[in-house]
């Protein structure tokens, strides 16, 4: 499918109803950009962080080293200590960085979500947690 979309006032354009079905997208949602060889690929957060993993997982295993296991480790360790540890390129780590930060960034407006539908409910720094843990344990 091609649909043409005009570029209006601080860069907006308005994604086309047939694309913003295919991914689900509702008002509000984010999306990221990714930017490659073959132009710019729009995803949700969600996909975007999983294809990132999907990538580094391929690579990691490649050398005998389960994603499953950076990730646990993630969760405990610095950035330089875990990219020692499991020898992780520069790619590698740009991917792992990349998807750890789309699902941070997922979690967040998770939160924020729910926030905004309670007027009454205040956000506590344990509900982010919480919400964090939640989106890592579901990865």
């Amino acid at each position: 499918m091609i649909t043409t979309v005009r570029v209006q006032e601080k860069g907006q354009v308005t994604i086309p109803r047939d694309i913003r079905r295919q991914l689900k997208l509702k008002k509000g949602d984010l999306v990221t950009f990714i930017s490659t060889e073959n132009g710019v690929v729009i995803k949700t957060l969600d996909s975007a962080a999983d294809d990132f993993l999907v990538i580094l997982g391929k690579s990691l295993n490649s050398r005998g080293i389960q994603i499953e296991q950076v990730l646990t480790r993630a969760k405990t360790t610095g950035s330089d200590r875990l990219a020692t540890e499991f020898n992780l390129s520069q790619e590698e780590r740009n991917l792992l960085y990349q998807a750890l930060q789309l699902q941070a960034q997922a979690a967040v407006e998770s939160i924020r979500l729910i926030a905004e539908s309670s007027p009454t409910y205040e956000i506590t720094d344990e509900d982010i947690d919480t919400e964090i843990h939640e989106v890592r344990k579901n990865r």
